[in-house]
């Protein structure tokens, strides 16, 4: 055999070994399982990396969102929340050591953002609608973390998101911000996350719950959305309507000043982001 042949066969011989052993060393792609269903009066939807039995893992996080509704809930008379609401004396009400800490959290963002995000109404009533799915999505990855080792996965709570792990691709999960292509005029933003969280606040989606507290009105600004990226999905919840509150001057003033990463689009489709260092 002439030599030009035998170093060509060597040659396709060695790239073959190659593949075959980057065939072998090669993690295959982890498989991933989708659950979704109802709570809060909206959907949610978990992705995993597939392990755990899909029902368990689903009954296992519907008791929980279930718990926190009977908690926390401003829908639901029988609710904690709305009991310690009508109750006469709020100072002898014997609150939960978690619903006291959830408004104590609320309180202090309150006082950090100057009242924009308020979780007070007329002065008495407690309304944490505005903090409550967010701190349900942190529950729920505790919740799949802690029974199930589930470290890989993106819990989305009505548009409260939080994502742990690498993803599909390994390089984090590609998440888009909430938004109507009805009522701006852009593409709706992608973001790629990897451990941890997104919140956006809009009246687009949310209708005109959400009140100014300055004035008792509907927010009336040129946004169309506010977004917070935060590891804490309860933090960017309530922060993300607090921004929607401000507005993009104020809000991308106050984003400046405590290093939050926020995104604004306008009504005319302008999109401003400030990432901190």
């Amino acid at each position: 055999m002439h030599d030009w042949r035998r170093w060509a066969l060597r040659i396709v011989a060695a790239i073959l070994l190659g593949l075959l052993a980057w065939h072998v060393s090669r993690a295959p792609a982890e498989p991933f399982t989708t659950i979704d269903g109802e709570a809060f009066a909206t959907h949610y939807r978990i992705t995993y990396a597939s392990g755990p039995s899909p029902s368990q893992v689903k009954q296992a996080v519907e008791a929980e969102l279930e718990r926190i509704d009977a908690m926390a809930s401003t829908w639901r008379d029988d609710s904690e929340l709305m009991r310690f609401n009508r109750s006469e004396d709020q100072s002898g009400f014997d609150l939960s050591v978690e619903l006291s800490w959830l408004i104590e959290q609320a309180v202090i963002i309150a006082a950090d953002t100057s009242g924009a995000f308020n979780p007070r109404l007329d002065g008495r009533a407690v309304d944490l609608s505005g903090i409550a799915k967010g701190y349900a999505v942190d529950q729920v990855v505790e919740l799949l973390q802690d029974e199930f080792g589930i470290t890989d996965c993106v819990v989305d709570i009505g548009g409260e998101v939080r994502a742990m792990g690498n993803g599909p691709k390994g390089d984090g999960w590609r998440v888009g911000l909430y938004s109507s292509s009805e009522s701006i005029r852009t593409e709706t933003p992608m973001l790629q996350l990897r451990d941890t969280s997104v919140a956006t606040s809009g009246a687009y989606f949310k209708g005109d719950h959400i009140i100014d507290p300055a004035t008792g009105d509907p927010v009336d600004n040129n946004l169309h959305s506010a977004s917070v990226i935060h590891p804490s999905s309860m933090t960017a919840d309530a922060l993300a309507t607090a921004m929607y509150v401000m507005g993009p001057d104020d809000g991308m003033q106050w984003a400046k000043q405590n290093d939050t990463h926020v995104i604004f689009l306008l009504k005319d489709g302008t999109r401003l982001e400030h990432v901190p260092n």
